[in-house]
């Protein structure tokens, strides 16, 4: 019998990288037109307007620099857009952006996010760092004071909840959430955070197509957001909080557009299963300890940075054949987690909830006016006489 061998890879999949890209600009335009429809009836059509305009710039942004950079290398300008999805790097950075960022801010952290998270790298596929997570880094910390006064919706609630220190008793909680429509208004997005993190129900929507048509795998995302429900839970039980705590968890801040989006990127996470489950624990481990102990109110985008910095590690750890080195696979996986979880799980135990400077101040105030309630009547009548 004559064996025939032929190298790597033999499957070959009906999906192609710009069908997957394709599919993936639908779900960031489902996701966009929400947040247009939701400032508008919540806040007004210029606020409604303001996303269409961000949104445009920073297109207008990515594409016009990854032309420049073609054009500048002597390559084909169109076949190197339609290659390297300049778009989606832009869509993603906006949509984890605030509403009331200055559009100068917007378009220059594009420009970064392109030059300095992709193209130095070599161009699309051989980038370290998630471009956008990257260049919404370069926005928060260089443009802090670039925002627009005009545009302004409050308080998010992972805002709010800092300054409870991200540990909240039930009493504290209830009028907490109930300032942003309960729990059930953020599932459905009813609530002013970054313009396209808010509506969890339709991200995941999303993601779940996504995942069904193998735009995506499902290991990212799942483990991620899983992860991060089930230790908020732990720690929430720990102190005295009930489910509600690693649901607030979940549905606050990026975490269900990071785990479906940005956590998925095939290019910036490690290639094997177990690799792709210890990436996204880590990511989940590290956005709690970044919301527990760090000055940042939201440690999404941060944490899949320093795990994207990992991913080179993680497939080294990972390397050689999966199914002959299934076993240790898992006990490397097993033993990794473990080691996340009980770290993130003691972060979390010796954590302190504080109450915010005028809650403290109202507290103290009612504790005076209950004491002085508590004297009696005659020592005022004393104190009037003199005696």
């Amino acid at each position: 019998m004559k064996l025939t061998f032929e190298p790597a890879p033999h499957y070959r999949s009906p999906q192609s990288t710009g069908g997957i890209m394709k599919e993936l600009t639908l779900c960031l335009c489902a996701v966009t037109l929400f947040a247009v429809i939701y400032y508008t009836m919540a806040f007004g059509a210029s606020y409604g307007l303001r996303v269409v305009i961000m949104m445009a710039l920073a297109v207008l942004a990515g594409c016009a620099t990854e032309a420049v950079y073609y054009k500048a290398t002597k390559q084909d300008v169109v076949k190197g857009i339609c290659s390297s999805y300049p778009w989606v790097t832009a869509m993603i950075l906006t949509l984890i952006s605030s509403i009331d960022n200055s559009y100068y801010a917007i378009v220059v952290s594009v420009v970064i996010a392109i030059i300095f998270g992709k193209l130095v790298f070599g161009g699309f596929g051989q980038n370290i760092f998630n471009p956008a997570a990257f260049g919404e880094a370069i926005l928060m910390n260089s443009f802090a004071a670039a925002k627009s006064a005009d545009f302004a919706t409050g308080a998010t609630p992972t805002q709010a909840i800092k300054t409870y220190g991200w540990m909240l008793s039930a009493e504290n909680f209830g009028p907490m959430v109930e300032r942003y429509g309960g729990l059930g208004k953020m599932l459905l997005g009813q609530y002013p955070s970054t313009i396209g993190s808010t509506c969890a129900i339709l991200i995941l929507l999303c993601g779940a197509v996504m995942i069904i048509r193998k735009d995506i795998d499902w290991q990212a995302p799942v483990f991620y957001i899983g992860t991060i429900f089930v230790v908020s839970l732990l720690i929430g039980l720990m102190h005295g909080a009930g489910v509600w705590y690693a649901v607030f968890q979940v549905l606050a801040g990026g975490v269900v557009f990071g785990g479906v989006f940005m956590m998925t990127d095939p290019v910036t996470s490690p290639v094997t299963i177990p690799g792709r489950v210890i990436f996204a624990v880590g990511a989940a481990c590290f956005t709690l300890i970044f919301r527990l102990r760090s000055n940042m109110a939201d440690g999404v985008l941060y944490s899949i940075l320093l795990m994207n910095m990992l991913t080179p590690a993680i497939d080294k750890l990972m390397d050689g054949n999966q199914i002959k080195n299934a076993a240790k696979n898992v006990r490397t996986v097993l033993i990794a987690c473990a080691v996340m979880l009980a770290i993130t799980l003691g972060v979390g135990f010796i954590a302190e909830g504080k109450l915010p400077a005028g809650a403290a101040v109202e507290k103290a105030s009612e504790t005076v006016t209950a004491e002085t309630a508590a004297v009696p009547e005659v020592l005022y009548a004393d104190n009037a006489s003199g005696n």
